[in-house]
């Protein structure tokens, strides 16, 4: 089934296809977003032990019992080549070239200024560690994976509900750093072998725009219709 996918970056046609087939076959408890996939299979490729497709893979739908009914044998085929053509491009940036990684962040207006959101991506990135069951890390290591964390867990939203735009920018620089810091360490782990290049976590000037832009609401968002409930657990249900 995983046919050597090529470890080229996704074009925005690949991306809005993945997209289109998150919601059409999502739930309450699935990944719903190409951003939120990303940063899923990021924290699958880091993890302290290989992960394979047979317990991944079915992640992406909430668990096995929420398998989608595919409309055909070639879409199910056609999104499969993408996301491992995907987790392969993100391999090969975090193994061989790390300064050029990136995360799938989004863009979105707030108050006639374009922000940054990260919480998506980092919901799936946390759902990728918690599968990969990761063991506790080092203090400086817990401080990458907090960085992520922050955004990715609704434990926190309180503390980020506290903070101004600028403040919350200002935590999102941390986050790709803290990805190739946390690669590095668990590929070290896992083949006794030091990656060649590696960035020091907190020195690394943020990326000046996101890698794409996102007009939706995101799942764990606030819904727009003013319930003041989640975007997930109320008109996206």
């Amino acid at each position: 089934m995983f046919f050597n996918p090529s470890s080229d970056p996704l074009t925005p046609e690949d991306l809005e296809f993945i997209d289109e087939i998150l919601m059409k076959y999502g739930n309450d408890d699935s990944i719903l977003s190409a951003s939120e996939l990303d940063g899923f299979v990021t924290a699958i490729v880091s993890s302290p032990d290989m992960i394979p497709p047979s317990r991944w893979m079915p992640e992406i739908w909430g668990g096995a019992d929420f398998a989608p009914e595919w409309e055909s044998e070639d879409e199910f085929h056609h999104f499969i080549q993408l996301v491992m053509q995907h987790m392969n491009f993100v391999i090969d940036l975090l193994m061989h070239q790390p300064d050029d990684y990136v995360a799938m962040f989004v863009l979105r207006k707030f108050n006639d200024r374009e922000v940054v959101v990260v919480e998506d991506w980092c919901f799936g990135y946390m759902h990728g560690v918690d599968l990969g069951h990761w063991i506790e890390l080092p203090e400086e290591l817990a401080a990458c994976l907090y960085a992520i964390e922050l955004h990715g867990r609704g434990d926190n939203f309180s503390v980020l509900e506290t903070l101004s735009i600028d403040e919350h920018q200002t935590t999102t620089a941390d986050i790709e750093p803290a990805v190739r810091r946390l690669y590095a360490y668990w590929f070290e782990q896992r083949t006794g072998e030091t990656l060649s290049q590696q960035m020091p976590f907190g020195q690394m000037q943020p990326r000046q725009e996101p890698v794409r832009i996102e007009p939706t609401v995101g799942r764990n968002e606030l819904c727009p219709c003013g319930s003041g409930k989640k975007y997930k657990r109320c008109c996206l249900h």
